[in-house]
């Protein structure tokens, strides 16, 4: 045999291995991949054999061209071994985030403040069987490739291939590669089932976070596609739909409509703050606004010291949704004030691009923030480097399920450090309720199989280490003019109404809790529930009224204190490739490039009313201006703050 047909043939059975073994491996949460990807196996398998079989073909046409059997063959041998071996990584990778391996991916999860870390470790790793299987596949396709190179056992009179060959190779990878592609550009959609083997094969090409490493060429070729097909041309129609978001007065304070669509000038709005209050940040994993809402019914047992704070005065929202799903959209919609696009990677280039983030403004403010992981994880530390000159994490815990108490224990350390003469900025993160929901100790309480169960306990294990810097705060000579402000970062997915509607359908990641708290009595006359849509873009301004803080920015959304957002308009984010418009007594969801819509809160059916259609046509065109505007850099002038 021809070492380089050798050397192919012994790819392509390893790819297809590679992915029996993803297939049959449980994600993060338990499931099983091959349920996760069920109708896109063939799909992948085109792909991934079909960019082995392309990429093949330079190699054999070299040998073609130039008579030479082994020196091609080896190299060929060589770039397989490291395209597997960034293969395993990013099935890996896909396997525990859901998310492909990519620059920005890199740029974030393997930062050089992290690469040796426990945050970056854990993302390679999650059951025993799986990290093994995965390392030694890793050092195995490395080890074969390099071996196969020096020990290639043919003799250099071996017979040489024809252009024929080269030419199957190519062509043969081609088709294959270009099955997934035509059908992601053409937008075909659908379920078909196989004849005879009654094979379901999910033919909804959107590619996205499915999008794996070893088809290279798929992923060139769809980030230069997107350049060109999402590179929108702003125009007065399109910004008519983003305008439907924006609080009505946005429009009226452009200075560049076309140029800079999203950015205005100083807001004219009467402030509710007379004086600049010290903020305190809760950035709470997970919280979720239908579970925390019970609370409202009596379940107050649920977080008892956030309840109390509650009663002293302030605002809790019913119907309030997060910019989406993982943490880092909801980071970008609150700090940047603007919804994170399903395309686009905003901190990973942040701190290149135009873009000023609420802590920014907060010019007279100290500003600490505390984390309880590395802030690579989740992609926020371009964020945090940016934002606060002053932060910390915890660093790696001794005791499984103590996160949220040593980072309680640093926040207070922080805060004691802070002065009571000057407002400050104090934002911290949790993480006992992140899924699975097993984040705080063994004997705190029980671990059931009943995830509801752990959720609860792990609310409350949170909400205890919230009590202790209630406690704090209160004995500070500057609490009455502080204010706290809890905000989940997503919902998740628990029983069985999240799990109801799978992704883009559902809204588990959507509905969380938002409650703005002070004993300053002249801020707040007591508790007041408020039924108007709350978003994690309206962070922003709401901050900036707190801070007394008037300044041009490109903030979508309202300040709570003062303005209600009208019943008819919702709030705004993308998730995956879908929009989710969140009603005050329903939301509406679908696909950014697809006919479906849906309708519902905890349940969901599809609709085609033609005010939902006309909503969804909003969404898709306030979708290409965001597109736009962080493709080109537009979303404000160059100088720093727009001023």
């Amino acid at each position: 045999m021809n070492p380089i047909i050798f050397v192919v043939i012994a790819a392509l059975l390893l790819q297809t291995t590679m992915l029996v073994f993803f297939w049959a491996l449980p994600n993060a949460l338990g499931l099983s991949m091959q349920v996760f990807f069920q109708g896109k196996e063939l799909w992948q398998l085109c792909m991934a054999l079909g960019a082995i079989l392309f990429m093949s073909s330079f190699f054999a046409l070299w040998q073609w061209r130039w008579r030479d059997v082994l020196l091609p063959a080896r190299l060929l041998a060589i770039f397989l071994g490291l395209y597997f071996a960034v293969a395993v990584v990013d099935y890996e990778v896909l396997r525990f985030n859901n998310q492909r391996l990519s620059y920005s991916f890199l740029r974030t999860y393997f930062h050089i403040s992290n690469i040796f870390d426990s945050t970056t470790i854990a993302i390679l790793s999650g059951d025993v069987k799986g990290t093994v299987l995965w390392i030694t596949m890793l050092f195995t396709g490395l080890a074969g490739g390099i071996a196969l190179a020096i020990f290639l056992p043919f003799k250099k009179n071996a017979k040489p291939l024809t252009f024929k060959t080269p030419l199957v190779l190519g062509v043969s990878g081609l088709v294959l590669s270009a099955i997934p592609l035509i059908l992601f550009l053409s937008g075909t959609r659908g379920i078909k089932t196989i004849p005879i083997i009654n094979y379901p094969v999910d033919i909804r090409f959107t590619l996205g976070k499915h999008t794996l490493t070893s088809p290279v060429l798929h992923i060139g070729v769809l980030e230069i596609f997107e350049r060109f097909r999402d590179n929108y041309k702003i125009s007065e129609k399109i910004i008519v739909s983003l305008d439907a978001f924006l609080p009505s007065e946005f429009p009226q304070h452009r200075p560049n409509m076309l140029e800079f669509p999203a950015f205005r000038t100083a807001p004219t709005h009467e402030y509710k703050a007379e004086i600049p209050y010290s903020i305190v940040l809760v950035f709470a994993e997970s919280y979720k606004g239908r579970i925390f809402n019970q609370m409202l019914s009596g379940d107050t047992i649920l977080a008892p010291n956030l309840w109390e704070l509650a009663k002293g005065g302030g605002l809790w929202f019913k119907s309030a949704f997060s910019g989406g799903y993982p943490t880092v959209r909801g980071t970008t919609s609150t700090y940047l004030g603007f919804p994170s696009h399903p395309n686009r990677d905003v901190p990973s280039f942040y701190a290149s691009n135009k873009f000023t983030g609420f802590p920014e403004l907060l010019t007279d403010y100290a500003k600490v923030y505390m984390t309880v992981s590395n802030p690579v994880f989740d992609h926020t530390l371009p964020f945090v480097e940016r934002f606060f000159d002053n932060w910390q994490t915890i660093g790696k815990t001794e005791i499984e399920g103590t996160g949220d108490s040593l980072g309680m224990d640093l926040t207070l350390l922080m805060l004691d450090s802070l002065p009571t003469d000057k407002p400050y900025l104090l934002v911290y993160n949790t993480v006992s309720t992140h899924i699975p929901f097993y984040g705080y100790p063994n004997s705190f309480a029980p671990k059931p199989d009943d995830a509801m169960a752990r959720y609860r306990n792990a609310v409350r294990y949170t909400d205890n280490q919230f009590g202790r810097l209630l406690a704090r705060l209160a004995t500070r000579s500057d609490f009455q003019r502080t204010v706290v402000i809890v905000l989940g970062d997503h919902d998740t997915p628990v029983d069985s109404v999240d799990y109801a509607h799978p992704p883009p359908i559902g809204v588990s990641a959507a509905q969380i809790f938002l409650g703005i708290f002070s004993p300053d009595t002249n801020l707040f006359k007591g508790l007041e529930i408020r039924e108007d849509v709350a978003s994690q873009l309206d962070i922003a301004p709401t901050i900036l009224d707190l801070a007394q803080v008037r300044s041009a920015n490109h903030f979508w959304g309202y300040d709570l204190l003062t303005q209600e957002r009208p019943a008819y308009q919702p709030a705004l984010f993308y998730s995956e490739n879908a929009y989710f418009l969140g009603f005050r007594d329903f939301v509406l969801t679908g696909g950014l490039s697809t006919e479906d819509i849906f309708i519902g809160k905890n349940g969901f059916l599809p609709t085609t009313d033609s005010l939902s259609i006309a909503w969804k046509k909003h969404a898709i065109d306030a979708s290409k201006v965001l597109r736009s505007l962080l493709c080109n850099d537009k979303m404000q002038p160059r100088e720093k703050g727009g001023k």
